[in-house]
């Protein structure tokens, strides 16, 4: 297993401590800091018309598709962000979606049954079924948490239109701490609902924090995919 080095979103809310989280090695991690975004896109285009030349003519398409879901994710104040990406058409940049975000309660839950029931009385998302929705109590190695299925609309990048997708979210309680770390996979690919609910399963269960002490170092492990 190797470490790789991501950059991050600064203004992206976080706990002061460090984590660990795995991530299968063939999802592309997102570059979110303002400051290096711009160039790791043009990095990837390279790379990517490099094993596809016919891609070329894509890569202005490609271009906004990648700039636009970093800005996508910072707007929703994500910290960490992996894409599964195939193939050399625009369309297939964005096969996954996976989130790791960071959220700051003024108190920690009073418990882990209180946050189930919040997330199962939760105002339904665009497109959302809430009778569909399903909210369970699960144990990670870090800890108690809730995980919730459900689909929802999502826009269509370089469209007005949307899509139905399928999320799987696991919101794991920081021990000691009020703050929630929240692993978000979803796919616009209903088929494979159920693989991808299995990966969010995998990823949540290698959450680890071994230095109460320390900051985030934006470091992630590569789980073999």
């Amino acid at each position: 297993m190797t470490s790789v080095t991501v950059g991050v979103d600064p203004a992206a809310p976080r706990p002061d401590i460090a984590f660990r989280l795995h991530v299968p090695d063939d999802w592309l991690t997102l570059d979110l800091d303002p400051a290096t975004s711009d160039a790791w896109v043009e990095g990837v285009l390279d790379a990517r018309i490099a094993e596809h030349p016919q891609a070329a003519r894509h890569r202005g398409h490609m271009r906004r598709i990648l700039q636009g879901l970093v800005e996508q994710q910072r707007a929703a104040g994500v910290f960490l962000a992996a894409v599964l990406a195939a193939g050399e058409r625009p369309a297939d940049l964005v096969g996954g979606n996976l989130a790791l975000t960071w959220l700051e309660l003024n108190s920690p839950p009073e418990s882990i049954e209180w946050l189930a029931r919040f997330f199962a009385e939760d105002d339904p998302q665009d497109g959302e079924n809430p009778d569909l929705r399903g909210v369970e109590v699960v144990d990670l190695p870090a800890g108690p948490a809730v995980r919730v299925h459900t689909t929802l609309l999502a826009p269509i990048p370089e469209s007005t239109r949307t899509q139905r997708v399928a999320v799987s979210q696991l919101v794991l309680p920081v021990p000691g701490t009020a703050w929630l770390a929240t692993v978000t996979v979803s796919t616009p690919n209903l088929a494979l609902a159920e693989t991808f609910a299995q990966l969010a399963d995998d990823i949540a269960q290698s959450i680890s924090f071994p230095d109460p002490d320390a900051r985030p170092t934006g470091r992630i492990g590569q789980l073999p995919g």
